[in-house]
């Protein structure tokens, strides 16, 4: 087994949660305001209670050990950005007028579509690294868990 595979099916679980987000996105214009509102306010939960403390978490404490790992001070400056990018993005969805669809589709629709890529990102570009490197793996994921308490060690 990789060293990031508890990392990674954690990774398919919050995919499987952000794959809901296009699909509300389609949903949204049959819609009631009210029925628009409880589902918006279902994808905030998610969004701000389990995927921005997994993003934190990966600030505070994977992306150093990947910085160093690699050697480049610099190298997760675009994950960084990522994140930046979709906390606006849920900002705007919490503040939009729940009559206004196509404001909420396209904050929807652009979620999932930096969630998914920033995803894939990590797991294409980062993970392979820890992988080739267990004890830095093994460190990082210990300390992720300890960050979120979510289970990251094989």
């Amino acid at each position: 087994m990789r060293p990031t595979e508890p990392f990674r099916r954690e990774h398919e679980a919050l995919l499987e949660h952000t794959d809901h987000l296009a699909q509300a996105a389609r949903e949204m214009p049959a819609l009631s305001e009210e029925k628009r509102d409880l589902l918006r306010g279902q994808i905030l939960h998610f969004l701000r209670g389990t995927l921005l403390p997994h993003a934190k978490a990966e600030e505070e404490v994977l992306y150093p050990e990947w910085v160093a790992l690699v050697g480049f001070a610099d190298a997760a400056v675009p994950m960084v950005h990522d994140h930046e990018a979709i906390v606006a993005r849920i900002d705007r969805l919490e503040a939009a007028d729940i009559s206004d669809i196509d404001t909420l589709q396209e904050l929807l629709y652009g979620l999932y579509a930096l969630i998914s890529v920033h995803f894939r990102k990590e797991e294409d570009l980062q993970l392979p690294a820890f992988d080739a490197a267990p004890e830095v793996a093994d460190r990082g994921l210990a300390r992720m868990s300890l960050a979120t308490g979510e289970e990251h060690t094989h």
